[in-house]
């Protein structure tokens, strides 16, 4: 949203909503189809072919129903439904279980539409078609006779099905089958049925079951029949020889689950929270108070974040808090005790270093000064890292990423005040600060791992240079980073999902499946003039019903117009070479017909494509010679074009006074959203626009607004945002953390190693990313990608202020390396396992975007914790002590003055 390219559509929308095309007649004639001749017993009656709800758009009804997809045991090697001896008798089992399943009979279509107590409508299946070809009345009658029967026309008429000559209009009345497809095996004629069972024939192991049930009423069916726990789905096929699996489901609209995994993944997120208990009472040593008061702080972080958030948007909108904020619960759940921690950690080990002074009245305050001179500049430094990638995001133009980013803002900001307002008061009377810190972790970390680091310290850089190199080749020069390939919806589950595995693999299942996404998701070109392009919404008010309940406003444009007589001329030039461009689809001008799911219907529908100002018949180039009166008065001429066409001119009226106010023009790309590439669909994007822009150069004054604007490549522009913002967002990001570490120890050797070290923790995430999570450049994974700088720098933070404040580090790296160690090295750790571990806590998680986070914690608070924390204090450890700056050395008091 605010792009040039949504200002374009919501202009064409707009356009579409508030004028009007002229009706046009279209034919209603249709052959009519011989039927096959049915046996008595033959009582399988699709409903599709029933009186009161005789349809021809088959591919429309294909479309809006629900679908299974049965996959065969892998132990039957290269065989397939058909040559399986009893194979068929199971789907047939199966399906006879679908139908007797909680709400299946109250959800499905009815053979009448009149008397809702029928039955419901078959199953469009492999073993009811095969009932149907052989003259049965149900699947559980069917013989071995039968299914070699069909087997033996799927290999004689399957050739003859793909290349299209195999049709509906073959059992036209009009002539016999053998001589209106005469390059068809006669004995393919044997039931017109046959035409869908090879339709919804796909993959050699799977087979399609399409359900009586519209997707639109879906949702409720896995709420009733709970189709999405693996348990269900297992007692299905249960017992079944030989064995069946239900891989893939789409039952209702594809992202309506996400609101029930909502509920059901809090479980995760609460183990994610006791995990988190039980890591902080080991680090504590038992301490409560700390346990109770990181609790609070999660709970107030997230509640006041959510009221001012309310307070800055709901209260326009309810529906204005997307899926994706709910990241923020465990973004927050794995940050909230990191800051704590510190806290407690600096007040313990100040508290140790000042012990002589503990008969001192003035001992306890110059322990909580300490305490905050340190903690203090590090908790804000940490915390303003993340807000530095967080706030980035608020140049997506995503909507969802906006408000993620601001909502995510706000929890931060409020967990800071939480931190820096209740921790001191806190530590100060509740937590005595006698009480030692993780004693098990600190040891070793104080004594022989600590000197192992120090010792080992000239393999750090050596280290860091080589994660550096060698994922930034993989990653980038390699491509193992990309972008999504085929289809271009974010995913909302995981990829082992039913309903998820139906949306990256269904076109395998069926042919017909396959061909509908083809030609569904080819790129429609409209060239518009009248309105514009300008996007009136705001992205922080808009809510996705808003297109829909509110009418779009155009902004007409004042320029538009007809009336030069060079415009038509203009146009059929324009409509000519438009059609010369590469990838431009010309449908067939085929007459209406009765048909089942053929390709030639969906091409039908392309009809609407076209330019009637071009040279052809029916142009208006014709119409204008064969009417004397277009000489006189071209508008009148358009007009009365416009109500004789039996084809949609493009020409849009003004809804008050008739006035022609715009006109589009379209066209199909023979380029699919469902098997393309990012870098295919770009260049060609590119391409048209430069063209039409250079072609506009030459227009006439009537004709110069004209904006060129394709649906896909709107969505497609969600991509190119991600291509956009995320390389700044990292980068700002990046800088932001070794700007941050200098100005706090004013080290340029240091930033500059904290540098080193966060961009190969970086690197080495992502590649660890990609080659477990399979990650790919999609809208979620970008914007997590954009917190990763500002989380992984803490360590770096921590350690290098730890280094700067250490009064007995002198002017040698080595020893304020180590000392800087044994003093946070405790708090560091703590952080970064308890970030780790509530993210892996919600790994087990139905919805993507929570396992896609929980991941990205672990590998990247791991790989922070070694590289950010080790290989940083190792490589500043190798530092020439030269580099060391000269204020460290002074006192306190001196550095003041």
């Amino acid at each position: 949203m605010g792009t040039t390219k949504s200002a374009k559509l919501y202009q064409f929308k707009a356009l579409q909503y508030n004028s009007l095309a002229v009706p046009t007649t279209k034919s209603s004639y249709f052959r009519s189809v011989r039927s096959a001749e049915k046996s008595e017993n033959n009582s399988v009656a699709f409903c599709f072919e029933l009186p009161d709800q005789g349809s021809d758009e088959l591919w429309s009804r294909f479309a809006s129903m629900s679908k299974i997809a049965v996959r065969l045991d892998p132990e039957t090697s290269n065989k397939t439904f058909l040559t399986t001896h009893g194979a068929i008798q199971s789907l047939c089992k199966l399906q006879k279980l679908i139908e007797l399943l909680p709400g299946y009979r109250q959800l499905c279509s009815k053979g009448s539409l009149i008397d809702l107590n029928t039955t419901c409508c078959p199953i469009w299946s492999l073993p009811n078609f095969i009932t149907s070809i052989a003259g049965k009345s149900s699947c559980e009658q069917l013989t071995t006779a039968d299914i070699d029967l069909v087997k033996h026309l799927y290999t004689t008429c399957w050739d003859s099905f793909l290349t299209g000559s195999l049709k509906l209009s073959c059992w036209d009345e009009s002539a016999p089958s053998r001589w209106l497809c005469p390059d068809v095996p006669s004995v393919c004629f044997t039931h017109p049925h046959l035409l869908l069972l090879l339709a919804i024939t796909g993959a050699p192991k799977t087979s399609l079951l399409v359900l009586p049930i519209w997707r639109s009423i879906g949702l409720q069916m896995w709420h009733l029949a709970a189709l999405d726990r693996p348990t269900v789905l297992s007692e299905l096929t249960k017992n079944l020889t030989p064995s069946l699996r239900i891989e893939a489901i789409e039952l209702g609209e594809y992202g309506e689950l996400s609101a029930r995994y909502v509920a059901w993944d809090s479980v995760w997120v609460v183990l994610g929270a006791a995990t988190l208990a039980i890591l902080l009472s080991i680090m504590t040593r038992g301490s409560f108070i700390i346990v109770l008061a990181t609790f609070l702080a999660l709970g107030w972080s997230l509640l006041i974040g959510y009221g001012l958030y309310s307070l800055l948007l709901l209260r326009h909108h309810d529906a204005a808090f997307p899926l994706l904020n709910m990241m923020a619960l465990v973004l927050i759940l794995g940050l909230g005790a990191d800051d704590i921690l510190l806290f407690y950690q600096v007040w313990v080990s100040v508290h140790g270093r000042e012990l002589s002074n503990v008969d001192s009245t003035s001992s306890e305050h110059s322990r909580m000064a300490a305490t905050l001179i340190h903690a203090v500049p590090s908790v804000c430094l940490t915390s303003f890292s993340t807000l530095g990638g967080l706030l980035m995001s608020l140049s997506s133009s995503i909507v969802a990423v906006k408000r993620f980013a601001l909502y995510s803002s706000l929890t931060v900001l409020c967990h800071i005040v939480y931190v820096l307002v209740v921790m001191p008061t806190l530590l100060y009377l509740l937590v005595p600060p006698h009480r030692k810190c993780c004693s098990s972790f600190r040891l070793p970390l104080r004594l022989p791992l600590v000197n192992f680091i120090v010792k080992i310290r000239f393999i750090f850089p050596i280290i860091l240079s080589s994660v550096i190199i060698i994922p930034s080749l993989l990653l980038f020069y390699a491509g193992w980073l990309s972008f999504p390939y085929g289809s271009m919806q974010p995913a909302f589950y995981r990829p082992n999902h039913p309903s998820e595995v139906y949306r990256l693999y269904g076109g395998e299942f069926s042919w017909a499946e396959s061909t509908l996404r083809r030609h569904r998701s080819l790129v429609t070109l409209h060239a518009v003039w009248g309105a514009v392009p300008k996007d009136p919404r705001n992205p922080w008010t808009w809510a996705p019903q808003d297109d829909e309940n509110i009418l779009l406003q155009p902004l007409w444009s004042k320029d538009f117009s007809l009336a030069d007589p060079r415009s038509i001329e203009w146009l059929s030039n324009f409509c000519s070479m438009f059609k010369k461009l590469p990838r431009i689809l010309t449908p067939p001008s085929v007459s209406l017909r009765k048909s089942y799911l053929e390709e030639d219907t969906l091409l039908l529908s392309l009809q609407n494509s076209g330019c009637v100002f071009g040279s052809g018949v029916f142009s208006f180039q014709d119409f204008e010679k064969a009417n004397s009166f277009c000489a006189h008065d071209r508008m009148l001429c358009l007009v009365a074009f416009a109500e004789a066409s039996s084809n949609p001119t493009g020409l849009r009226f003004s809804l008050d006074s008739g006035e022609i106010v715009g006109l589009v023009i379209s066209f199909t790309a023979n380029i699919s959203l469902s098997n393309t590439t990012f870098s295919d669909l770009h260049k060609f994007g590119q391409e048209v626009e430069t063209w039409f822009s250079e072609l506009l150069l030459t227009a006439p004054p009537g004709l110069k607004s004209g904006f060129l604007v394709s649906p896909e490549f709107t969505a497609f522009e969600t991509y190119e945002d991600v291509l956009r913002f995320l390389p700044i967002s990292v980068g700002f990001s990046i800088a932001l953390a070794a700007l941050l570490v200098f100005l706090s120890t004013m080290s340029l050797a240091l930033s500059l190693t904290a540098l080193m070290s966060v961009i190969s923790s970086l690197l080495l995430s992502c590649l660890l990313l990609v080659i477990l999570g399979g990650w790919n450049l999609g809208i979620v994974e970008a914007l997590i990608l954009s917190l990763s700088a500002g989380l992984a720098v803490d360590p770096c933070i921590h350690l290098a202020f730890a280094m700067m404040k250490l009064k007995s580090g002198g002017s040698s790296w080595k020893v304020r390396s180590s000392e800087a160690l044994q003093m946070v090295g405790c708090a560091v750790t703590g952080a970064a396992l308890s970030t780790a571990l509530a993210g892996s806590a919600v790994l087990p998680s139905q919805l993507k975007c929570y396992q896609q986070m929980g991941l990205f914690l672990l590998i990247l608070m791991n790989s922070a914790l070694l590289l950010c924390g080790v290989g940083f204090v190792g490589s500043a450890a190798c530092l020439p002590d030269r580099f060391m700056p000269k204020c460290w050395n002074r006192s306190p008091r001196q550095r003041q003055e």
